[in-house]
Formats: C-alpha cells, structure tokens, sequence
C-alpha cells in the first residue's frame, strides 16, 4: 500500500538535473535512480498504527507518507531589506522627477545624499563597520534583522490561549496532540542524526549588530548586556523586552531621522534640489506629492519584476501602512533639517530669486513690469536667509520670495480697502476712453479689482477639474468631482497592477471583485445619474506636471473649451475670463506716464496723474506682541466642595482675566543712562569706521545747480521742483517753487506765471482737451507690526481680522500658490517691511551702511528691528 502512494506520489515530481521521474527513498530522502540526484522538495515519514492508539486503522494515515518542503531558498533570494526597497523606491521617484524637466545632474546628486544618510546610519559606506554588514537601527524592521542575521521576532500569541497541560489530564484530545508533535519532532531528530541534511543546517544565525544611536536609545529601556543577550537570542524566546521601542518613546529627532519611510525619500529629493539649484523648488515638490506625480501607488512598478511578485506581503513587510503618504511643509521642512544636520550638510544653496519672482508672477496673471519692480527691490540689499538661532534650519526661499510681490502690491495699491478701489475706477474710466478712441489694439490698465475677480473664478473653474487645486485653495466642490477624482486614481491604479499575478487573485476574489464593482457602479448610476466611467470621459481631464498650475491647467481647460468636443462640459467660461491681464499696463502706476500720455495726446486727451495718501487708522493700532505666561507657584490648593454653583460663578466673573493677545503703542524710551551708553557707543562705532583703512565708503555725490544766480544743492530741491507734474519727466531747469497751486504763485519780477499762461492760451489756442483723471499711489503703506513666534491660534485669528479684505484676499492666495499657511508668509513680509522701513539708517549709503540705528530712542522699534534683523 506504502509503495501505491509513493508511486502516485512521485507522479508529477521530476529530477531537477536528468528531469527523471524514478526515485529511491533512503534514510527518509528520495534520490533519482539515473543520476542520484536528492529532492529536497520531499522527506518520506513513517506514520504506524501507534500514532491513533488504533490497530485497526493503520492504513487511513499512511497516505501522510511524503511530506513537501518549502522551497525557502528561492524566496530567501527574492527577499530585500528596507534599504534595499526604498532603494528602488527612489530611483523610480528620480526618474519621475527628470521626466518632468529636472536637471541631469540631480541623479548624482540624489546618489551622494543618499550615499551620506546610509553611511551616518552604518548600514552602508561606513569605514567604522568592521563586520561589513548593516547595523541595525532604532525600530529595525523584523526584516531586515531577519535576512541580514537570521534572526526570528518573537511570535506573539493569541490572546486567551490556554497550554493543553493546564488543562484536563484525561482528555484524549490533548493527548493525541502532544504524542503527534513528540513523534514529528522523534522523526526530525532521527534523520538528523543519521546523516540527513538539517534544515537549519547553512543558516547560522548571527549576533545582531545595533548601531551607535540604537544602542544609546536602546539602553534607555534595558542594560547593554542583557541587550547583548537579546541580540544572541535568534530564536526569539525572550519576551522580557522588545527591541522596538514605542514611536512616542523616541526623541524627536530619532523619531525624524532613524525611522526609515517613504517620508525620508521626499527629504533626500528636496536637498538633492536645493543642491543642484534646480527650478523645481520645495514646493513644487510638495505638490507633486499631493498631486500623486510622486505617490506609493505606484511603488511596485519601480521594483524588479521578481520582488514586486511578492505584492502584499512585501508592503506587509515593509509596514507602508502605517505611513503617511502626504506631508505638509512645516513637516518637510523640519526632517530637512534634521537630516542636513545628521550627514553634516553646511549649508543650501540660494536660488534665483528673480527667475522665482517671474515664475511667481506670471503664475498670479500679473504684468510682466511689477518683476522688474520686484527686481529692483531685491536688488536693493539682497537677502541673505542668515538665520541666527541654527544654521540647519531650511530658509522660505518661496516665502520670502511671495513677500517682495505682496510687498510691492502693497506699495502700488495700498491694500487698504479705499486706495486700490478709487485707482481701479480711475483706471477703468481710462480704459473705457481708449476702447473708444483706439479699439482693441489700445494699451490698457492694470484695474486691480478685475484681475481680483478673475483670480477668483479661475479658482472655481480649475478647482472643478483638479481636487488637489481645490484643496490647496480651500475651494468647496460637488461630490460628484470628488468621487470621480477618486475613482480615477483607482482606475490608473488598477491599470498599472494588472502585470502582477497577486492582484489578480484567484476566480472567487475576482467574482467578489466584479459583484462589488457591479454594486458600486450601480450606486453611482442611480445618484448621479451616469457610470464612473462615462462621468471620467466626460469631465476629467489629465493635467501635466507644471511648475505653474494655475496658469497652465487654467490654458488647458481654455484649450478643452474651444475644441469641437468642448461643448460637453458641464461648465461655461465666460468672456471675462479669456482677457488676458499679463498684457496690461502697468507702468504709470510706478510714475512711468510718458508712454501714455503721448497716446492719449494725439487723440486729443490730456492725463492728469494725482497721488492718494494712504489710510492712517490702521498705523494706530500699535505692536502686537503675544502676553508672556506667568508659572504658577507651587502652592497647594485644596477644592470647596461645598461652594454653591452661583457663588462659584460669580467669583469666576470678578477675576480679572488677563488678555491673551494686545497691542502696544511704541512709546518705550530708554533711561538717561542707558541712553549715554549706547549714543557713546554709536560715535565710537563711527570713529572705527573712519580710521579703518578697508572701510571704503564713498560719500554720495552732491551737484550745484545755478536757479536765479544762486547755486543750491540738487539733493535739496523736491521733485515737484524736478519732474514735470503731469508726466514725472525731468525738467530742463528746475523750478524755483513747487507747483502747488501755481494760479496763486508770483514769479519774482511782480507778474502771475499763471495768470499770464492762461491768457496766452486763451488768445492763441482753442479750448483744452479733456483732461483725464489718474490716481496712483504715494508708495506709502499701512504697517502693522509684531511678533509672531508664539502667538496662538486663537491669536492669530484676531490678528487676521485687523487685516483689510483685499490685503486679507491677496495674502491668502499667495500663500495658497506656494502651499505655505498665512502666517507664515506673513512673517516673511514683516521681516521685509521691518528692514525697509526700520533698519536702514542711511539711504544714500544704505550698500554699505546698513545696520540699526544705534543711538536711537525708539525702544519698541529697535528691539522689532533687532529680532527680524537676525532672519534676514
């Protein structure tokens, strides 16, 4: 009967050399009979009638006779560490990132911050690891201790599981199972001993290796040599400790740095960016992420073909799903400093700012003149991004960046709710006159309140065709969009995994994978009235990865539109939104009126160009400045507990309750004394500066212009002396009084200029032309200035509401564009407006002379200045 079974046994099992089916069982292992050949895939066991405490049913458990074994050597080959697999993971990002026009030299400098992070880690590239094998670090996966030194976890077992000898001693049951596993493990011995191949045999564990920070986490928990002991242990018995301490037992930066994911990769890329001085800044990086350009979806298509065959349980293993797929930029940014400050990186790389302040630009649809604008302020005394407090902290390069263009808006239009509307009406009563007199092809004006608009419904219209827009922006969309962005990720997905046998499945997986789909697809039919499938034909539209989205999704749905298909969607475009407002005038808003007035003078019309004041209640507010918490003292206090409810509220309501939040008028002055001090301080500065050699700072030069035979300094007269009142155009020769009310001035020979021009007017010319109305800003602006580390939510809010709404708006668009919150590009531009407006003394040598005034007695202001001086 025995030898029946081998035979139908043997059937289908072929030599792995000769592919011979005839073999010869000995000492329990079947060789082949034509080249002796053992196949490890079979063991014979002898089962006898002893095994059921039954004669007489010997023959029903001699069918168990041949026994396979696992074929653990090939999975063992296609088995991969963490490193290993997040490896692969970033090449296959790299490769993403150069598809979308990434400089070639990002591969190399990926390679060696990569190379930099393994080796701090003592996995890789480490002169200290004698042993040449990867040290483990804190919260090692059971992985890669497994493949690296063999070493098993510590199964855990089943919550209420009683041991069989706890339990009756007469149970029949328990007894055949303990003489079973006493009989398999008699067998197993027998064949060991008698020259059969062990299984462990060639797989000697070894002494798990920790690294330097591993040790010193590790020794928080347990001494060093009972850890010893738990490294020696391969099979792991112990369960006195685990060798995984909890994620919130950990530093914050061994959380940030030895936890190995896919969070690590991001930071890598982001440095390798910033090294290489690529156009693609961290927060374009950060938008990919969130677009899903660079996403875990996708992380098997980056793996060989081998390894990504396992599916799941290679994901399992790697424990992805406890990982976070997106992150925000306050998190990026810190585990970029943490790592720089883990493999030593010095310092970043300063980008182009001009080249990121035209990026910017013309994302937000503005005229290409506020760049040059922007440009000359950074030109002005560039920044440095020096931070005081530590040289590892990334810089808001994007952010300060959005700051100069806030900061220039502002200069322009004052932001103030009042100045911007009344220069937008007098703009658009200008653009009306040169529709009529010049047609389309008039130069017409920037109107602020337009480009607002049109700003805003570009929101709404991109925000419908891309959720990740509509998130960025905090725009609210229809569920409908909603499910069917989902449903289109999960159909590229699908598409990308039908080459892996395991997402497949078997027959009753994919039934119960085809009646749910039928269940769902039913569902959407019946509420939205169409398939998943006829919705995403109709309404997506696949966006390319751009370093301007607004800009380039907005003139991709404008291209969807006037195709011949384009009359299926859903929503309708209208004419406001095809004006294109990069092309408009923006220069007599920065005094450059030469180029309109001689266009509007030869169709008969005169511009007239007045300067607005900017709005002073909002300077009066004062410096905000967060109220310092003061400790409490150590005193016990013991609980009423038989106050009544009303006498318990009413001493509540007479407490005074100290604001969270308030406002201070800069009055501090210094003392007399500490005034002397800093004032002696400040001519011995000056004196220092004067007798150095290689102090080199040239005085401004001074020119004398000769104005009715008097020479008077050109630095002493005003522009309304200089430039021309209509047009900012320099003067031949300058004049000798302002020209403010010139009907009321007296020439110094006795007779009215005025007067006498208007006469001669009158006598030889025809009426004048109608004059137009032109209102810009003063370059005047509204300040309000504090300190905003360690203000609280709560405080940030009323802040927030002191704000106009059209600076409000403005601020929370830009912030949107660079994915950053509002406060801290808010930080950014009061570090600009703080140096601008407070920390350059003088002017004229501003180059080279740019500190804080020192002899000052604005206390409030000097201390603002110093604090923001150190971000600069």
């Amino acid at each position: 009967m025995e030898e029946v079974l081998e035979t139908m046994q043997l059937e289908n099992m072929h030599c792995d050399v000769c592919e011979g089916t005839t073999f010869q069982e000995r000492e329990g292992f079947y060789y082949c009979v034509e080249c002796g050949t053992q196949k490890d895939q079979i063991r014979a066991v002898d089962i006898t009638a002893e095994d059921n405490f039954d004669d007489t049913a010997a023959g029903r458990y001699t069918a168990r006779t041949i026994r396979q074994k696992k074929d653990t050597e090939k999975e063992d080959e296609d088995d991969i560490t963490s490193w290993e697999f997040y490896n692969y993971v970033l090449r296959g990002f790299l490769q993403e990132l150069l598809n979308m026009g990434a400089k070639p030299e990002l591969k190399l400098m990926t390679l060696q911050v990569w190379a930099a992070y393994l080796g701090s880690m003592e996995v890789a590239f480490s002169k200290s690891n004698k042993t040449g094998l990867p040290k483990l670090n804190v919260r090692a996966l059971p992985i890669d201790a497994r493949i690296i030194y063999n070493h098993k976890p510590l199964k855990k077992g089943k919550k209420g599981k009683k041991s069989t000898l706890t339990g009756d001693p007469n149970d029949e049951r328990a007894k055949f199972r303990l003489w079973n596993r006493t009989k398999r493990n008699l067998d197993a011995s027998g064949y060991r001993s008698h020259g059969g191949a062990s299984e462990s045999e060639g797989e000697q564990s070894l002494h798990l290796q920790w690294s330097m920070r591993a040790r010193k986490s590790l020794k928080r928990h347990m001494p060093l040599k009972h850890l010893d002991k738990h490294s020696r242990d391969s099979k792991g018995s112990m369960s006195c400790h685990s060798l995984r301490p909890r994620v919130k037992q950990l530093q914050n930066f061994d959380r940030n740095i030895y936890c190995l994911n896919i969070i690590k990769l991001y930071v890598v890329l982001g440095i390798a960016l910033n090294m290489v001085e690529d156009d693609i800044q961290l927060s374009d990086l950060l938008r990919f992420i969130d677009e899903e350009h660079l996403t875990k979806r996708c992380m098997l298509n980056y793996l060989p073909g081998n390894v990504a065959a396992k599916g799941k349980a290679l994901l399992k293993d790697m424990e992805l799903s406890k990982i976070k797929d997106k992150v925000t930029n306050k998190l990026l940014r810190s585990n970029i400093a943490c790592m720089s400050r883990f493999i030593n990186l010095s310092e970043y790389q300063k980008p182009n700012l001009h080249s990121l302040a035209e990026r910017y630009i013309l994302e937000l649809a503005l005229p290409p003149r506020l760049l040059k604008y922007v440009n000359s302020l950074l030109d002005l005394y560039p920044p440095t991004f020096f931070n005081a407090m530590t040289v590892h902290s990334y810089p808001r390069y994007e952010a300060r960046t959005m700051a100069y263009i806030l900061y220039a808006m502002k200069l322009l239009f004052g932001l103030d709710d009042i100045k911007e509307r009344k220069i937008s009406e007098s703009a658009a009563k200008i653009n009306e006159q040169l529709l009529e007199v010049g047609g389309d092809e008039a130069p017409l004006l920037f109107v602020f309140t337009k480009w607002m608009e049109f700003v805003e419904m570009r929101k709404v219209i991109v925000s419908h065709y891309n959720q990740s827009f509509a998130r960025r922006f905090g725009v609210a969309t229809r569920t409908g969009c909603q499910v069917d962005d989902i449903l289109a990720k999960e159909w590229k997905e699908k598409e990308q995994g039908e080459t892996f046998d395991w997402m497949q499945g078997s027959a009753a997986m994919r039934r119960q994978h085809e009646n749910l789909t039928h269940i769902i697809e039913t569902m959407l039919k019946d509420h939205f009235g169409e398939s998943s499938k006829e919705s995403m034909e109709k309404e997506h539209i696949e966006f390319q990865p751009s370093l301007t989205p607004a800009h380039s999704y907005f003139n991709r749905i404008l291209l969807q539109e006037s195709r011949s298909d384009g009359a299926k969607m859903n929503i309708k475009i209208p004419e406001k939104m095809k004006v294109d407002h990069t092309a408009r005038n923006l220069d007599p808003f920065v005094l450059e009126t030469t180029e309109l007035t001689q266009y509007l003078s030869q169709h008969g019309l005169k511009l007239r160009v007045e300067e607005l004041a900017c709005q002073e209640d909002i300077q009066k507010v004062g410096i905000f400045r967060p109220i310092t918490i003061i400790r409490g003292d150590g005193r016990e206090y013991r609980a009423n507990t038989e106050i009544k409810t009303e006498t318990w509220i009413n001493e509540l309501k007479r407490k005074e309750k100290r604001p969270d939040f308030r406002f201070t008028q800069p009055t501090g002055t210094y003392g007399a004394r500490y005034l002397k001090r800093i004032t002696m301080r400040d001519a011995r500065r000056v004196k220092l500066e004067i007798n150095n050699p290689f102090w080199d700072v040239t005085e401004t030069p001074s020119f004398l212009l000769k104005l009715n035979d008097n020479e008077i300094l050109l630095d002493s007269l005003s522009s309304l002396q200089t430039f021309e009142e209509g047009t900012m155009d320099p003067l031949n020769i300058p004049l000798d009084l302002p020209r403010r009310n010139l009907e009321k001035n007296v020439n110094p020979d006795g007779s009215d200029r005025a007067s006498d021009q208007v006469a001669g007017d009158i006598n030889d010319e025809p009426p004048s032309p109608e004059t137009l109305l032109l209102q810009v800003s003063n370059f005047d602006c509204w300040l309000l200035h504090g300190y905003m580390k360690r203000i609280r939510k709560h405080d940030k809010h009323e802040l927030r509401q002191l704000f106009p709404c059209s600076f409000r708006w403005l601020l929370e668009t830009c912030a949107s564009t660079i994915g950053i919150v509002w406060e801290e590009l808010y930080e950014e531009l009061l570090i600009v407006e703080v140096m601008y407006h407070h920390s350059i003394r003088d002017w004229s040598n501003h180059r080279n002379y740019l500190c804080i005034q020192h002899n000052t007695q604005e206390k409030d202001i000097r201390a603002l200045a110093r604090t923001y001086k150190e971000l600069w």
